[in-house]
């Protein structure tokens, strides 16, 4: 009876363990000699390849001999793997700070409205002259106090290419809680959060602004404002994964099957006119985003679709004039923040403006941006005008009701995202509403950093440098490793052996037998035994899993496949 050793072939190829095949138990003792099972790994897989057949009886008398070949052959398969050094990928870090500002008294009966702000440093930053939101100032008719929270991030220099004139400035988080007398207890009137482009060393508005490649901090991690999107009313903002120069031709990974491309790059026949930059973005292999622009500092060439963005700021030709090059930012992890709209509970998405006054912030209520009149393509202004320097997530809360109000030691507000939080340390007196009050943050943010990347997380740069790690790679097999007994012999063989099957049901095994090379030769009263013959196929090696009939091959087939 012929057997066909078409299903065998695609079982060992596709790796998959055959459920009956552990399923069993194992009767009978069987027998290893000759070697051991870790003899027999080295003889069956090499270099994360089969480095055998699997042999069983073209006219063996039982079907089960060919069940326990296919079995042994998706054991195989399934051991084909090779081992390396990771030399790319990523890690997921959890990232855990606290710190508190210092502790304030506010006096309810002596003032009826009082500000506390939170700045990373509170003698480069004081906001002294208050905080102006939709015209109304948030300081007048009570003290206004900075207190330092070290948990707030600052960036030292926004414009690393040094391309704008803000290339030294500073980005720096703010954090606000205006407070009013509420018959002794404390109201909150307003609670904000603000992320500025100011001047270097000091809270000035005055002349900064927000251009595509300009970074800025939000809620604790470094991102890159993209563009103002006069359309759509939206600031969008991303994480700048490179900055770096790409050629004609080049594509980027920007993971989840996005790439950036640059398609070409046409140099200005008119002598100080900026090229022209053909980009691509790809997803799955397929252009899903196309722009043909333009592209130099005053004329960055931005382009977003999805998640990923690609900001070009110059582009050029080698002196031949044979190879474009583009000066490029890409950025993942889109945030489209629309003016006006919710961001989380009922913080709502503002603007915030230059303000030519020091020490003091304005944040408008506008919610249409217009880009005709700036000077760098893709800024933004609103309010008549005013350039965008920052973001601002604010609740305008109504102090009166009782889940605004604060009396009690231990009490808390909680700003947006609990990024930062109010607090009643003390109820000094509480006939005049006196209170020590102070602001603190315990905050934990989630990262990815790709092998190489530097992040920075709630005031950590976090670069990754190695990963001290070892992978296993699945190797497919591409070839069939089962075949029958005549098309294999002996004196030819290119590879080790593994006969199943006793000398009745396979004729290699009974070749073996009769030439004297078992270590225990096979009778119809043997147990399930695995033997193996060292160099004995044309200086390779044989394992033979048999037994004196069907069901002690079997147990043998199936101790050897538990035991691999």
């Amino acid at each position: 009876m012929a057997m066909s050793l078409k299903k065998i072939g695609a079982i060992a190829i596709g790796g998959a363990m055959v459920a009956t095949a552990l399923a069993s138990g194992v009767a009978a003792e069987v027998t290893v000699v000759g070697g051991s099972l870790s003899d027999i790994k080295d003889i069956l897989v090499k270099d994360g390849q089969p480095n055998c057949y699997v042999v069983v009886g073209a006219n063996a008398p039982s079907t089960m001999d060919v069940v326990s070949a296919a079995d042994i052959a998706a054991k195989i398969g399934s051991m084909c793997y090779k081992e390396g050094t990771v030399n790319e990928g990523c890690a997921e870090l959890n990232v855990h700070v606290s710190a508190d500002a210092s502790k304030v008294e506010y006096n309810t009966s002596e003032y009826d409205n009082y500000t506390y702000v939170v700045t990373p440093d509170d003698g480069d930053y004081p906001l002294d002259n208050g905080i102006i939101f939709g015209g109304d100032e948030y300081y007048k008719g009570g003290p206004i106090t900075t207190k330092t929270l070290t948990t707030l991030m600052k960036i030292d220099d926004v414009d690393p290419k040094n391309i704008y004139s803000v290339n030294d400035d500073d980005g720096i988080e703010i954090g606000f809680f205006a407070m009013k007398n509420e018959s002794h207890e404390i109201g909150i009137d307003l609670v904000g959060y603000a992320s500025i482009v100011t001047a270097d060393g000091k809270l000035d508005t005055g002349n900064t602004y927000l251009a595509p490649g300009v970074l800025i901090p939000f809620l604790g991690q470094q991102y890159m404002f993209v563009k103002a999107d006069a359309d759509n009313d939206d600031l969008i903002i991303g994480k700048c994964v490179y900055n770096g120069v790409l050629s004609e031709g080049e594509t980027y990974d920007l993971g989840n099957g996005y790439e950036a491309k640059i398609k070409a790059v046409l140099e200005a026949t008119t002598s100080g006119a900026p090229s022209k930059v053909d980009v691509q973005i790809l997803k799955d292999g397929k252009v899903v985003a196309e722009k043909f622009d333009y592209a130099n500092t005053t004329n960055p060439l931005v382009l977003v679709s999805g998640p990923v963005g690609v900001i070009v700021v110059n582009a050029y030709k080698n002196v031949a004039a044979t190879t474009g090059y583009a000066d490029v930012y890409l950025v993942n992890d889109i945030k489209r923040l629309h003016l006006g709209d919710k961001y989380e509970g009922d913080y709502k998405i503002y603007a915030v403006v230059e303000d030519p006054t020091s020490d003091q912030i304005e944040i408008s209520k506008d919610t249409d941006i217009t880009d005709s009149g700036v000077k760098i393509k893709g800024e933004g202004e609103v309010d008549n005008n005013k350039l965008i320097c920052g973001i601002a997530l604010v609740d305008d809360t109504d102090p009166t009701n009782d889940d605004n109000k604060l009396s009690s030691k231990g009490d808390t507000f909680s700003a947006v995202d609990d990024y930062f939080k109010l607090k009643v340390d003390d109820v000094v007196d509480s006939k005049s509403g006196t209170y020590k009050i102070y602001v603190y943050s315990d905050v934990t943010k989630d990262t990815t950093v790709d092998l190489g990347q530097t992040v920075s997380v709630l005031n950590a740069d976090i670069t990754l440098k190695k990963i001290e790690a070892t992978a296993e790679q699945v190797v497919p097999i591409t070839a069939p490793i089962a075949k029958l007994d005549t098309e294999v012999s002996l004196d030819s063989a290119d590879k080790n052996l593994v006969l199943v099957g006793g000398p009745v049901a396979n004729k290699l095994t009974k070749e073996l037998q009769d030439m004297g090379k078992l270590p225990v030769p096979i009778n119809n009263t043997s147990g399930p035994v695995i033997e193996i013959v060292k160099g004995v196929a044309n200086g390779h090696d044989v394992v033979v899993v048999a037994g004196g009939n069907r069901e002690a091959t079997r147990e043998a087939a199936l101790y050897l496949i538990k035991n691999l």
